[in-house]
């Protein structure tokens, strides 16, 4: 049954409500929202809009999410919500993570936590994916969802941008088993000019999942002439390295035109194959291409590259499991 949902992750605060969800810590008046859009002040309480409302509903081949080291082959029912808490001007999702909720001209129909694992159960997924737009701004619906695929054996995954303050992430991803977590950029400055947020908090929140032993995977959008400098994939490549280790799987993306920056040029093959390049040459062993058509995604041995797992598209075809035959351990859950 449908209800109006209590936030979490909240005080009042003088004529208002300050929310400690994400780094934005909004304060918010009556009847007004956070940037995210969807956590509201309702009689000077917190409240989420978007608690049992997912607008997007699909059974996904894991490897879109992408996850290419965590139960491959797989099929994960993911789910999202309307509200983001970044303003990310080439946002390739823009059309419900920036979306209002005010004012909507259709109905949202209301999924209890039950009944989307039901759905999960129904589709024989190994796994939910909170995905589409940012799963944070609707971590009390993630939480509860969560708790109940653990009780029946599901995976669970974040698809994320990483924006979100210590309490409400060790609250969250108490539940969680993989994430795949965006590096947008590698500067300050390209953070607060293309997204509104932070480096600096996306990477503490990847240290922690790390210390917490959550699978991790890393993904990068690249923009030609924005993101793409040489000495900053170097920086980024090296951190990963370093903080992760080589064994992480690093997704690097092409950008193409959408939402506030349609003028924006397509990312190039070269730039794309030349950013491979380098992660490769930072210590990185598994790099993969995403939204290019044409290029060899498989993953190889480290030690002595035979085919561990062969792709085309979404499609997967597992050569060998737990070690392979020359004795190098598979990093891969399977």
């Amino acid at each position: 049954m449908e209800k109006q949902q209590l936030a979490r992750w909240w005080k009042k605060e003088n004529d208002g409500i300050r929310c400690h969800l994400c780094p934005w810590e909004c304060f918010i008046k009556e009847n007004e929202a956070g940037i995210c859009k969807v956590r509201k002040n309702i009689s000077n309480n917190l409240y989420s809009l978007v608690y049992g409302k997912p607008v997007a509903m699909n059974i996904d081949p894991i490897e879109k999410k992408p996850l290419y080291h965590f139960l491959p082959g797989t099929s994960s029912f993911s789910i999202g919500t309307f509200g983001c808490n970044m303003q990310c001007k080439f946002c390739q999702n823009w059309d419900i993570s920036q979306r209002d909720m005010e004012n909507l001209e259709f109905k949202i129909d209301y999924y209890s936590p039950t009944e989307i694992i039901d759905l999960v159960i129904k589709n024989n997924c190994r796994s939910i994916a909170f995905t589409y737009n940012e799963p944070t701004i609707f971590g009390e619906y993630v939480i509860d969802i969560a708790k109940l695929a653990k009780k029946n054996n599901i995976a669970t995954i974040m698809v994320t941008n990483g924006y979100i303050l210590p309490e409400a992430r060790s609250e969250i991803y108490k539940y969680i088993d993989a994430a795949n977590v965006d590096i947008k950029g590698f500067t300050e400055k390209f953070y607060k000019s293309f997204t509104g947020g932070s480096l600096k908090n996306v990477l503490d929140t990847i240290v922690y999942l790390k210390s917490k032993n959550i699978h991790i995977e890393v993904t990068t959008l690249l923009i030609n002439g924005k993101n793409d400098d040489e000495n900053d994939l170097r920086k980024e490549f090296s951190w990963i390295n370093n903080k992760l280790g080589s064994d992480i799987p690093l997704h690097l993306s092409a950008f193409h035109p959408d939402y506030k920056m349609k003028d924006q040029k397509i990312t190039t093959l070269p730039s794309m194959q030349n950013s491979y390049r380098i992660a490769k040459e930072s210590g990185l062993k598994f790099v993969y291409l995403g939204n290019v058509i044409g290029v060899d995604n498989n993953t190889y041995c480290s030690n002595c590259g035979k085919v561990i797992i062969n792709r085309s598209g979404y499609s997967t075809k597992i050569k060998q499991i737990n070690k392979c035959k020359c004795g190098e351990k598979i990093p891969i859950i399977f």
